[in-house]
């Protein structure tokens, strides 16, 4: 595994010795294979400081006490262009302006010729300096920003010369938030412009390096869902015969609690669809920012290191490290978690390179989508998979792969061709009442089984589930369902109450439809999308929608196991190489589950846990019906993967 832990330079002139055994410590415990010097390098003054040079002082005083151990370190280059903070002293280059508001921010523009040749001259420079390997990090970006993307006048003359036009910033903007084919064209356009920039200034940083050591690796991570050109550059900053590594970007940073933990996987395997088959490892973000437990918890950078592994990460880039003082109790814990777990990370990157998934597929694309109107981001349609079943404990998974139950939000037809919504409509899908209403535009209301408008009549007081009158909250930003088929069957209904007493019938809360091509399509009244508050989640937060989702889902082939109780379970379900179940549960609740329960189609004949080492242990369980209760717990954000053997 390409494993990378960053640690700060300046702690070096107070605490060399503690720095270097932590590093040895690090190594020599299986958390890292390599330490990556942080040098922040974004050009300031006019001219620019020298602040390679200040860095490297320190950093030569660490590298050579180490290469006494026989251990090796590299460098971050953490900031190339720059994240957009404040600067002591402003650079003499083009400043990033955003396409938005035409603000200029505390970027460089990677077109400006003068910063191409400064930054050449400081790759050669640290690259002198013999580091193991050098990393760039994610502030080398241009349209994950608030800002959109750079329409400085550098860019916004490359832009008018591949359109052919004589534009304005707010012009090309305007087409950029539109969806019409001259929209798409010129959005396109300018993508171009901003991967033009990137490419060009990545190939000067190589140069920079080559012209010191061809041979000396580097590294990339990627900024945004939608990895932003992040294949390309990889393999410009790589060098020849070295392997491209990137990190994908899927951190979470002082995150309130365990609910929405399953973004971390969305982010990642957004990515990961974009890039598989392009680079040869994808590295996780397991990011503490700011490298203390009262920000992130190491269950919590344990958990997202494994769930990072199921999006196909073979490695970590981890930030467990204070670097604005000298606190060094601060990142013992992590270092216990992650030194503890090597096996299992190894163990679980092995099995899923070769796993199927099972059960509700959340659909990404190999088509990145950088947050314009016509190419929104993969984040606006995290409803189902955020707010719904990483809380219900029915397995799901993401994917660009055809297969599974596929569940869609928001704009999430947005990167399909007619022809795979065509292939999606063949097996059983689950639409919030957004998409559907987006798919009939598109000419598809013969497949969705119902016209979709928004409801201006009577309250919707609530949802009657099934014939026993169980009652849940009406569905937020509710429209109204009516069948266009006879075939379509209501399996909730949505109600106004007249008079304090009368439960008037307004439409259906949910319809399924056993559609022409073949497959099933089950429409729900209101969006999954909701927020985390006492109204709006439990429309679906409930245990009487649980039963109504995992019946549709038996109905229709979509489910061989989930998790029965009302605990906060994301569960994954796949099939392995050697005809094993891997059931990784994922306990995002406050409650330690004490016994674990599956509900089950599958001849179980044993069960085992993996241990933290990567081996397995047979765990005891029993089994009536299709229920199986296995004898071990599960405690808080703590991965449990169990192996299920027919």
């Amino acid at each position: 595994m390409h494993l990378y832990s960053i640690m700060p330079l300046h702690l070096a002139d107070n605490h060399l010795d503690e720095v270097v055994q932590d590093i040895k410590y690090q190594y020599e415990n299986g958390i890292a294979t390599t330490a990556l010097m942080m040098m922040t390098l974004v050009p300031e003054g006019n001219p620019p400081i020298d602040k390679a040079g200040i860095y490297l002082t320190s950093y030569d005083r660490i590298r050579d006490r180490l290469l006494e151990e026989g251990k090796e370190i590299g460098i971050l280059v953490q900031a190339s262009i720059g994240h957009g903070w404040v600067l002591d002293h402003m650079f003499p280059f083009q400043r990033y302006t955003n396409l938005t508001d035409g603000k200029e921010v505390n970027v460089v523009c990677p077109y400006d010729e003068g910063f191409r040749k400064h930054f050449k001259g400081v790759m050669a420079q640290i690259t002198s300096h013999r580091p193991k390997e050098i990393m760039v990090d994610d502030d080398f970006r241009l349209m994950f920003r608030e800002g959109k993307g750079c329409a400085c006048p550098l860019h916004m003359k490359a832009f008018n010369r591949l359109a052919g036009v004589n534009m304005t910033r707010e012009e090309l903007y305007k087409h950029t938030q539109g969806t019409t084919e001259e929209d798409i064209k010129y959005t396109k356009l300018f993508i171009e412009t901003q991967r033009d920039s990137l490419i060009g200034a990545a190939r000067a940083f190589r140069e920079g390096v080559d012209s010191v050591d061809p041979k000396m690796p580097v590294s990339y991570c990627a900024c945004g869902s939608a990895a932003e050109f992040a294949d390309e550059i990889a393999h410009i900053l790589a060098g020849k015969k070295n392997p491209v590594i990137v990190r994908l970007n899927n951190g979470t940073y002082a995150a309130a609690g365990p609910r929405f933990f399953s973004d971390i996987s969305l982010r990642a395997a957004a990515q990961a669809a974009v890039l598989k088959g392009k680079v040869d490892a994808m590295l996780a973000e397991t990011d503490t920012c700011p490298q203390n437990r009262y920000s992130t918890s190491a269950q919590m950078c344990h958990a997202h290191f494994v769930a990072t592994i199921l999006e196909g990460a073979t490695g970590a880039k981890h930030w467990i490290t204070r670097l604005h003082t000298f606190e060094p109790r601060s990142g013992e814990a992590y270092r216990k978690k992650l030194s503890r777990h090597r096996g299992m990370y190894e163990r679980l990157s092995e099995i899923t390179s070769g796993i199927q998934w099972l059960g509700c597929r959340m659909p990404v694309s190999k088509t990145p989508g950088y947050g314009f109107g016509a190419m929104p981001s993969i984040m606006e349609t995290n409803g189902w998979s955020s707010c719904v079943m990483e809380r219900l404990g029915i397995p799901m998974y993401f994917s660009s792969a055809s297969g599974g139950a596929v569940f869609m939000d928001g704009p999430a037809d947005a990167y399909l061709t007619d022809d795979e919504i065509r292939e999606i409509f063949k097996g059983t899908v689950f639409l919030a009442s957004d998409t559907a209403k987006r798919l009939n535009v598109r000419g598809f209301s013969n497949l969705t089984g119902v016209e979709v408008e928004t409801w201006t009549g009577e309250n919707a007081s609530g949802e009657i589930l099934d014939d026993k009158g169980s009652i849940t909250n009406a569905q937020m930003k509710i429209c109204s369902l009516t069948k266009n088929k006879k075939e379509v069957k209501a399996e909730s209904m949505v109600f106004h109450l007249k008079d304090g007493k009368t439960k008037q019938m307004l439409f259906p809360g949910v319809t399924s439809y056993k559609n022409p091509v073949g497959g099933t399509s089950i429409v729900f009244s209101g969006t999954s999308k909701t927020n985390y508050n006492i109204v709006e989640a439990f429309s679906f937060l409930t245990e009487s929608r649980k039963k109504q989702l995992v019946r549709l889902l038996k109905e229709n082939g979509g489910l061989q196991a989930y998790y029965p109780g009302d605990e906060e379970v994301y569960l994954r379900l796949g099939k392995t190489d050697n005809n094993a179940y891997m059931c990784v549960l994922f306990n995002l609740g406050l409650d330690v589950i004490g016994e674990i329960e599956l509900c089950t189609e599958l001849d179980v004949k044993r069960i085992t846990r993996m241990l933290p080492d990567g081996s397995e242990k047979e765990a005891a369980f029993e089994k009536e019906g299709e229920r199986i209760k296995i004898e071990e717990s599960a405690n808080v954000l703590d991965p449990v993967i169990l192996f299920l053997y027919e």
